[in-house]
């Protein structure tokens, strides 16, 4: 910061340097007059105007600072109320039940439809996932299922949800359209949703969390260093924090969409995947008038070991991921980099701005310049 401020200094100056012989002459009139009338001694029209010229420029550069680190946190403020505030919204508190029998539910008591929703891209299966998808139907043999590729999930979204096959069009990755078409047929039938990459040992048991008077309730898996996972969902039909995350798709979508081929696992996770999903459902928990809500479940991954083991296969994963999953581990990391990011950006952008001042400051020199010129 220092050759900014160094540079600043030499702006308040302005032309104040003086060549060889006018400082000769200068110091032989000195000579000649008593100490009282030296002009070295008298404040100059340059020298009293060189201080609020560089408070000016100062003042200015301090409130651009101001208002781009306003701007940063405003941006950022999301992510920040989701680490403050995370054991509050998705402290995992759903425990179940070693008796499988028990409390078991009639079929016209049902609020979360008994429907296995998969996806894939199309409907031949890669052969890591056969015996996993196999051991899924198998243990939900009593269920509908539902295998989306990307054909059928696109005519279902013309179908039922017109308005958002431009933006599924025009995802940069085919994990965007796995992850939101996920939300969509969760929005729209409801039921259970797992990852082909599941493989299912025993059927989850929803009678314990399908009771109550709640007209809706969803039941997700908790993840690391904050918020919850979308490779393990439960919900009723129109549920309202799925109709929050499918109407907001487009717009993250719009944000990350300029530089997604620059930071895949970024633009990815908040565009449609994990971290998109725990800021929607976030905002949903935080106008409900009280926490913790029915409407919205979390169960540890712990806890879902007797009835499914997750593979995490990864197969979007690029040369990025390895990185950002090691700091996704130390959240409080973030802060001290956006925080380094900050200084080195406030100090490029003071470094532009002092050129562009400069750059101004000369234009009517070099206009009466051309002036003078002419009438010569």
């Amino acid at each position: 910061m220092r050759s900014i401020w160094h540079a600043v200094g030499q702006f308040g100056q302005g032309k104040g340097s003086s060549s060889p012989s006018s400082s000769s002459r200068r110091s032989s009139a000195a000579t000649l007059l008593p100490f009282d009338e030296d002009p070295r001694r008298r404040s100059s029209p340059t020298r009293r105007l060189r201080a609020p010229r560089l408070r000016r420029v100062t003042a200015w550069l301090l409130l651009i600072d101001l208002a781009i680190i306003l701007f940063l946190v405003w941006l950022v403020q999301p992510l920040i109320v989701l680490l403050r505030r995370n054991e509050e919204l998705f402290s995992p508190h759903v425990t179940l039940s070693n008796d499988t029998l028990a409390g078991l539910d009639e079929a016209g008591q049902r609020r979360i439809p008994r429907i296995l929703h998969q996806t894939t891209a199309t409907d031949d299966i890669p052969e890591k996932w056969v015996k996993s998808q196999q051991s899924c139907k198998d243990t939900y043999r009593d269920f509908e299922y539902k295998l989306w590729t990307d054909q059928r999930a696109r005519d279902f979204l013309e179908q039922e949800y017109p308005w958002f096959v431009e933006t599924w069009d025009s995802y940069d990755f085919p994990i965007q359209r796995a992850d939101s078409i996920r939300y969509f047929v969760l929005h729209h039938y409801g039921g259970i949703y797992l990852d082909m990459d599941t493989i299912c040992h025993a059927p989850f048991p929803l009678h314990q969390i399908d009771s109550g008077t709640m007209e809706h309730r969803a039941l997700f898996e908790s993840t690391l260093p904050t918020g919850i996972t979308n490779d393990f969902m439960v919900s009723t039909a129109r549920h309202p924090a799925f109709a929050g995350a499918i109407a907001k798709l487009p717009l993250f979508y719009s944000f990350t969409r300029f530089w997604a081929r620059l930071e895949p696992y970024c633009a990815i996770m908040l565009s449609s995947g994990p971290l998109f999903l725990s800021l929607v459902v976030k905002d949903y928990l935080l106008e409900l008038p009280s926490l913790p809500s029915a409407t919205v479940q979390v169960i540890a991954s712990a806890r879902l070991r007797p009835y499914i083991t997750d593979l995490e296969s990864s197969t979007w994963h690029r040369k990025d991921t390895q990185a950002l999953m090691w700091l996704g581990q130390r959240p409080w990391s973030w802060f001290l980099m956006g925080a380094l990011g900050v200084v080195v950006g406030a100090y490029l952008v003071n470094l532009a701005l002092l050129a562009c001042f400069r750059a101004v400051r000369k234009v009517p020199a070099v206009s009466a310049g051309s002036k003078l010129a002419k009438l010569i």
